[in-house]
């Protein structure tokens, strides 16, 4: 089942940024290596999707399709990292970015 994502490029960009601390994760059970697995596919995804776009308008509407357990993965990185961050480094314009993209693939996955 394929979940689309609406975003604008500066939300994706946003998000691309936000999932950079994944690569620095280390994983040490199985169900974290899987977990981790899945993860690096969707910031590998993710990425490649902003950088295929790189120059056009910032404010275009871009389509994300993921499948269901790649959009609940990104669901929980980015609740992981709005939660992780400290309040200093994330302004209140990216936290409200993230938090529509994650109010969108919450409402996709109910």
């Amino acid at each position: 089942m394929k979940i689309p994502i609406i975003v604008t490029l500066e939300t994706l960009a946003i998000v691309t940024i936000t999932l950079q601390p994944v690569y620095n994760t280390r994983a040490h059970t199985r169900r974290e290596k899987s977990a981790l697995s899945i993860a690096f596919d969707v910031s590998k995804k993710i990425e490649s999707k902003t950088f295929s776009l790189k120059g056009q308008p910032f404010g275009k509407k871009v389509t994300i399709s993921l499948k269901h357990h790649e959009a609940d993965m990104l669901e929980l990185l980015l609740i992981d990292q709005i939660k992780n961050s400290k309040d200093e480094f994330i302004d209140e314009f990216i936290k409200t970015k993230i938090q529509g993209v994650i109010n969108q693939i919450n409402q996709k996955l109910a």
